[in-house]
């Protein structure tokens, strides 16, 4: 595979990974709030969970599992530019 494929496909990855983070921290921020809410007085007992698409305690794992998956391809990602990192940093340097 050359290498600017094999770029493409890492940081193509690494955006979607970013992009259902984003997407899963706002549908857990926005959508499916901490706490139920009210749920005593009379009748009130019974609170049926609010759902979209999944369960709250379901998004909250795919966010975290996204997040580490994320993690993951980014050092990868720094792993694979080194090279070009080090050698960037020496050119910044050496202008100052």
């Amino acid at each position: 595979m050359r290498k600017s494929r094999r770029n493409y496909i890492v940081d193509l990855i690494i955006f979607l990974l970013a992009l259902f983070e984003v997407a899963s921290g706002f549908v857990l921020w926005l959508v499916l709030p901490r706490g139920r809410g009210y749920a005593g007085g009379r009748g009130g007992g019974l609170v049926t969970e609010a759902t979209f698409l999944w369960s709250r305690d379901t998004w909250l794992d795919l966010h975290n599992w996204v997040a580490v998956a994320l993690v993951v391809i980014v050092v990868l990602h720094l792993i694979l530019h080194w090279r070009w990192i080090v050698y960037m940093t020496k050119t910044i340097r050496g202008r100052s």
